[in-house]
């Protein structure tokens, strides 16, 4: 994890140099979570980018592949959940076309980012991976097909807002396994309810303070709350909350500052 306090005094003795006066927390954490956000989708849609290398045979060998680097990046995020159908029913009318059975959809979980797997099944009767679908017009196409129309033992999960189920619900167990990669939140900085550098469901990173006399912080650790991203991460953070106040204080120069220091 990255520690708020380390990014804090950096941005701050940053944007100092540049005479730009004193970035207050409240400044500070305005930014916080939509930079961990930034940082977070560029490193998914690199490990999209690293796939498609690998398909084309240009991706390095294992110890040094892009694609294990981003992989394991993004295995600091992969959950799974098991979803019993009846208790997670989503309100929703559901479209579907060529005659096929309606099914109820499942809510994707709150923290999900994208959905990696939907499974069925256990050790006695064997697993089935759904395979999975994001678009409706493609799905309607499936539906309508003799051929590859979802069965029993080939079943297809159509993933918008929620996760729908063909054939239908009733062909799979009561729990289906989701697994997927969540949003980054934050992580605690001393030990408090949770322990320190727990996951804090639902948080963002912040700086808290206790009080303020001058320029001088007293920081609130059990309140403030650290990034949720791997510590190799810092430049990459730096480089993208610094440009957020750069372009809040309408200083040019502090972005491409802050650009070229990180790197």
């Amino acid at each position: 994890m990255i520690s708020v306090v380390e990014v804090y005094n950096a941005v701050r003795d940053m944007a100092n140099q540049d005479q730009k006066g004193f970035i207050t927390p409240q400044v500070f954490n305005s930014f916080a979570a939509a930079a961990q956000r930034n940082v977070f989708a560029k490193i998914a849609d690199k490990m999209i980018a690293a796939k498609n290398a690998r398909m084309r045979g240009i991706d390095t060998s294992e110890s040094d592949s892009v694609l294990v680097k981003y992989k394991n990046f993004m295995s600091n995020y992969e959950k799974s959940l098991n979803i019993s159908q009846g208790s997670n029913i989503s309100e929703e009318s559901v479209f579907a076309e060529g005659g096929a059975v309606e099914t109820e959809p499942i809510r994707k979980p709150s923290d999900c980012y994208s959905i990696i797997a939907v499974i069925d099944g256990d050790a006695d009767t064997g697993f089935k991976n759904f395979e999975l679908v994001y678009n409706t017009r493609d799905m309607a196409r499936i539906l309508r097909s003799n051929l590859s129309a979802p069965t029993a033992e080939f079943p297809v999960a159509l993933i918008s807002g929620n996760i729908e189920i063909f054939p239908d619900a009733a062909t799979v167990s009561d729990t289906i396994k989701l697994v997927y990669y969540r949003e980054p939140s934050s992580r605690t900085v001393s030990s408090g309810v949770l322990p320190a550098g727990s996951v804090d469901p639902g948080s963002t990173p912040q700086i808290a303070v206790s009080g303020i006399g001058g320029n001088v912080l007293t920081i609130d650790f059990k309140s403030s709350r650290n990034f949720d991203l791997p510590s190799d991460m810092f430049p990459e953070l730096m480089e993208e909350i610094v440009s957020m106040v750069g372009i809040n204080l309408r200083d040019p120069f502090l972005v491409k500052v802050a650009t070229k220091a990180v790197k």
